[in-house]
């Protein structure tokens, strides 16, 4: 079992939190002494995100409506909605914002330093698990998680284009959606991985019981994160099954074993599912079709990692029974399977999200994971070069990740002044609340201002009029 050094995993979650908090950073800088308290946002979304999370600050139920004033009580049944259905990540930031008395304009910044610190640190651990090099875990970490984008020609990237724009922000730092979520995926993968390498039953039960914890922490995230994550233990499962190896029985066994705790979790989901808001379907642009969509650029550099990787067992440079095959394969053919679904559902769901936000770090990581074989089997024994070219690797990724920071916020940035600078009406409208939450979110306004509408119930619970 290889010795991990955390001081890497750490190094690299410092590293992406200070490029997480660089949008706020940004906007204060921007505001000096007038900065209002408003939090940096890097996309649309976000202002839903923060108005569901403070209605849940303030008390109210897992179903409301922080737009229209309507919570779920035994008088007036709520239907389930996309905010009521992926719960987890915003009970996990409002609890502790209860506790310590923060809002949630105060908690989106720390979501973006906690999601990034620990996702690093879940990431650190998947791959030097699977390569058992700290140094390559350590680049492979900040690659993955600020190439992402890049791979695919968003981000900063296609703001060098004529016409281009330099957006989004990092993608899996859209806030608790998805960014809470990418420390249980990373983390499920490696209580795969480890699961299988394990040398005692006890063990392996453990690391399949905290797999299915980290899978039903998925489930209950977001939708694109945690069919991604079962997509890989698809993948993942058939190739242990598809090649004959000594221990493929007992591999089998605990994929089986572990997939069946992770559809448990996925009971609870449907039953929320069924009782969803009629208009949430056509809202999503819920699609019915069995068209194949096979050439999208992660899928085509999934095919190449896994030519790469057929090479790689060809020439012996690893074999089936170490299993880094089988991860590198399950994590380029999980974009054929998210991408290709409706062959078999019929149903279609806005796939870029997979794209922009969870698959793209899901083939880069295998792309991490089939160079990090080649280095290992060619430049391991050359020291002085192996250590050269791994610390101008991780600084062209640092470097990266800034231009990535700085370029997709110069985006928002007179959006988000724009906010701060009414901040003082809702701050206004909170004070006129007080105490009363049930009583202020009955009450109207009409907001003269569309950006201050969209970001009064970040702060305020009275429900703008065109909500």
């Amino acid at each position: 079992m290889t010795k991990i050094r955390w001081f890497y995993a750490i190094a690299a979650g410092i590293i992406l939190a200070i490029l997480a908090v660089y949008p706020q950073v940004n906007l204060q800088n921007l505001r000096g002494e007038q900065w209002q308290g408003a939090f940096a946002s890097c996309d649309l979304d976000e202002m839903a995100y923060a108005s569901y999370l403070q209605a849940l600050i303030d008390g109210r139920p897992r179903r409301n409506d922080p737009y229209t004033g309507r919570d779920d009580s035994g008088a007036a049944k709520q239907p389930e909605s996309l905010f009521s259905i992926q719960f987890f990540p915003a009970y996990l930031a409002a609890i502790p914002a209860r506790i310590f008395g923060l809002s949630a304009s105060q908690m989106m910044p720390i979501i973006s330093i906690f999601a990034a610190f620990f996702t690093a640190l879940a990431l650190f651990w998947l791959i030097v698990s699977i390569t058992g090099d700290d140094n390559l875990a350590f680049v492979g970490t900040l690659v993955v998680m600020v190439g992402s984008a890049l791979i695919i020609g968003i981000g900063a990237i296609n703001g060098f284009y004529e016409n281009g724009a330099a957006y989004p922000f990092f993608p899996y730092l859209r806030r608790y959606i998805p960014g809470v979520a990418f420390p249980f995926m990373f983390s499920f993968f490696a209580c795969l991985w480890n699961g299988l390498n394990a040398e005692t039953e006890k063990k392996r039960a453990l690391y399949s019981f905290s797999a299915s914890l980290c899978f039903a922490a998925l489930v209950f995230s977001y939708f694109y994160v945690w069919t991604s994550a079962g997509a890989v233990l698809f993948g993942l499962t058939l190739f242990v099954a598809l090649f004959r190896t000594e221990n493929r029985r007992r591999d089998l066994i605990f994929l089986m074993i572990t997939s069946a705790f992770c559809i448990l979790s996925l009971l609870p989901y449907a039953l929320l599912l069924s009782n969803r808001d009629e208009t949430m379907d056509k809202a999503q642009l819920l699609v019915f079709t069995r068209q194949p969509d096979l050439l999208r650029t992660v899928e085509i550099i999934g095919y190449l990692v896994l030519t790469a990787t057929a090479f790689a067992l060809w020439r012996k440079y690893i074999v089936l029974k170490d299993r880094r095959a089988y991860f590198i394969a399950a994590f380029s053919f999980a974009p054929v399977l998210v991408f290709n679904q409706q062959i078999l559902t019929a149903r279609s769901l806005q796939p870029f999200h997979y794209e922009f936000y969870v698959i793209n770090y899901v083939v880069l990581l295998a792309i991490v994971l089939i160079i990090a074989v080649f280095w290992q089997r060619f430049l391991s024994s050359f020291k002085a070069l192996s250590i050269v070219s791994l610390s101008v690797l991780c600084f062209a990724a640092i470097v990266w990740g800034y231009v990535e920071a700085r370029d997709t916020t110069v985006f928002w940035d007179s959006i988000n002044i724009q906010r701060d600078e009414a901040m003082p009406v809702n701050l206004r409208l909170r004070e006129l609340a007080g105490g009363d939450i049930e009583n202020a979110k009955h009450q109207t306004t009409l907001n003269l201002e569309p950006l201050q509408a969209d970001s009064q119930p970040t702060v305020a619970p009275q429900s703008p009029l065109w909500a």
